[in-house]
């Protein structure tokens, strides 16, 4: 039983942790984020795969949902309640920042901006949502950041567009 529930805590480590990538000292949640754009930048530029809403709004789930379970149980597989080490929250946040935006690189870099803003800043009622009881504590913060961040971007690019064809 007891290697059952050390595999358990390796597991929850090595995915909540982004294959401990959280474990880097410095800023761990911002690389996160960045490696997440990173992958957005690489997927975009480099593969021809376009992903319908649809598409793209089941992986917000499904990632969403992974970062629940693999960060449940904090206290026990990393003793702490919001561990750092865990950064597939900061992932899955990221990902719903830009649900229904062209992927460029201005958008991917104020995209990147926003959510870290929020996700640091905290505004009602993101800090209200680390109050949840563990891996929902953990993940729902980031999920609410990813919201305000998206919404602050859609904005953004609206207004921008409505400026330009202005001039």
């Amino acid at each position: 039983m007891e290697t059952i529930m050390k595999f358990i805590q390796f597991f929850q480590k090595t995915f909540s942790s982004v294959f401990f990538l959280g474990y880097f000292p410095l800023m761990p949640g911002t690389i996160g984020s960045a490696l997440t754009v990173f992958g957005l930048w690489y997927l975009q530029s480099h593969s021809h795969m376009v992903f319908s809403p649809l598409q793209w709004w089941m992986a917000i789930v499904a990632l969403s949902a992974f970062s629940i379970v693999v960060s449940s149980r904090p206290k026990e597989v990393f003793h702490k309640e919001d561990p750092p080490q865990v950064i597939i929250d900061e992932c899955a946040g990221q990902l719903i920042t830009f649900f229904l935006m062209p992927l460029t690189l201005n958008t991917l870099l104020l995209g990147f901006l926003l959510f870290r803003f929020f996700d640091i800043v905290k505004p009602f009622p993101i800090y209200k949502m680390e109050e949840l009881d563990g891996g929902i504590g953990i993940t729902m913060d980031d999920v609410m950041a990813g919201v305000f961040a998206n919404v602050s971007l859609l904005a953004i690019h609206y207004l921008y567009h409505i400026v330009k064809a202005a001039l």
